[in-house]
């Protein structure tokens, strides 16, 4: 029973890395993608399980040796993108605003029409921007 497991995770695992290897090549995929690297990752760990059942360790080895490779890669590039990472949080005093002074004139009024009833020459509040 425990044989035809092993045969049949080899053969999974096999299927799977067949999928990733198609999925990359018709363009599905991205040859740097963690759905890549993950599942030949995973494909290889289920041949590397079947393989040393049935004492084949040149096959165990190889894919050994890929599953470090793509696991090397994924956590290279975690690392890389956590360090990327923009900040949350901004100085706002750090920001420089580069507009004309009719245009923010003329913005200001645009919003007071559109967000009063009355007209900004009847506003009690209102006063030209001196800016």
């Amino acid at each position: 029973m425990l044989d035809a497991i092993m045969l049949g995770l080899g053969f999974v695992g096999g299927i799977v890395y067949l999928a990733a290897y198609l999925s990359l090549m018709r363009g599905w995929i991205g040859g740097t993608s963690y759905l890549f690297h993950g599942t030949s990752v995973i494909s290889c760990m289920m041949i590397a399980v079947s393989s040393s059942h049935s004492a084949v360790w040149p096959s165990v080895a190889m894919n050994i040796v890929f599953v470090l490779i793509g696991s090397v890669f994924m956590t290279k590039k975690a690392i890389e993108q956590y360090r990327m990472r923009f900040p949350s949080v901004v100085d706002v005093s750090t920001l420089k605003i580069k507009t004309d002074k009719t245009e923010i004139i003329s913005v200001a009024q645009a919003l007071i029409l559109k967000y009063c009833s009355k007209r900004p020459n009847d506003l009690d509040f209102y006063q030209p921007l001196s800016i």
